[in-house]
């Protein structure tokens, strides 16, 4: 029979996990377990602190002051000193603003890095692999879209949030979506989420549906220029697609001018 786990092994599972995490935003370890022992005291001395992050009470100043710095904990100058948490949505909000900081500073900086002079050549084709990394470039391909997108998929897994979310502004934003699929399921989400698409049946890629293993997954084109063709092939673990997808964002690539009619007739059908 399973048991469940003890109150202080629970405990001692979730402080291991918040450590990990805050160590991520640049905190030392120390800092992080100093700061996550001060959040379950709420309040306290070095001392204290001390004993419930097992952190030497030397290091515990430190820590505080670099904490303090961050406006992760307050310091009342008394004696001893004692020191506070701000409270965990507090914290979480200072952290995510200091992630959201850096990350519109990279944006500002990345695209200083090219040499304008320099071009990526004519009808470049990449190719990709991961469930996820699949549909995230589907969703960023489809986020550039200004005319038109057509969408043909066979796979539900591939519909994660972003994707809906960009074929929902693209379509919000005058563009002409039209998205195809194989599977009821597929097309009743996406009629429920995309009031200004169009959902049609298609079967050109697929033979039955759920879809076969190695067979197209799905088949995105963005105002006739750029591509994405995914597929699958077979795991040793059950219920698991390994996907893999070529895509290109030139008109140029050859491949985009065999599949632009192809997909059109699919899910438009003929002119």
């Amino acid at each position: 029979m399973t048991q469940n786990p003890s109150p202080d092994a629970e405990s001692d599972s979730f402080v291991e996990e918040a450590v990990g995490t805050l160590r991520t935003f640049e905190l030392t370890e120390y800092e992080a377990k100093s700061f996550v022992a001060l959040m379950r005291l709420r309040e306290g001395t070095a001392k204290e602190v001390s004993e419930v992050a097992d952190v030497p009470r030397a290091r515990i100043y430190d820590s505080m002051d670099a904490l303090q710095d961050r406006g992760l904990v307050s310091v009342q100058e008394s004696k001893p000193r004692r020191f506070r948490a701000v409270s965990p949505d507090e914290a979480v909000d200072l952290l995510e603003r200091e992630c959201r900081s850096r990350l519109d500073r990279l944006g500002a900086v990345l695209p200083r890095l090219g040499s304008p002079d320099r071009s990526t050549g004519a009808g470049e084709v990449w190719s990709m692999e991961g469930e996820a990394a699949v549909s995230e470039r589907l969703a960023t391909l489809v986020d550039d879209a200004e005319h038109e997108v057509l969408l043909a998929v066979g796979v539900e897994a591939l519909l994660g949030d972003e994707l809906v979310d960009a074929l929902t502004d693209a379509a919000d934003r005058g563009v002409t979506v039209v998205v195809g699929s194989p599977g009821e399921p597929i097309r009743d989400r996406l009629r429920d989420c995309l009031d200004d698409a169009d959902v049609v049946e298609t079967w050109t890629w697929w033979d039955a549906y759920p879809i076969e293993t190695g067979a197209v997954t799905s088949v995105l084109m963005v105002d006739g220029d750029a591509l994405l063709v995914s597929a699958d092939a077979a795991s040793d673990l059950p219920g698991v697609r390994n996907h893999r997808a070529i895509w290109t964002d030139s008109a140029d690539a050859p491949v985009v001018g065999l599949m632009r009619p192809l997909l059109a007739t699919a899910i438009r059908g003929p002119d």
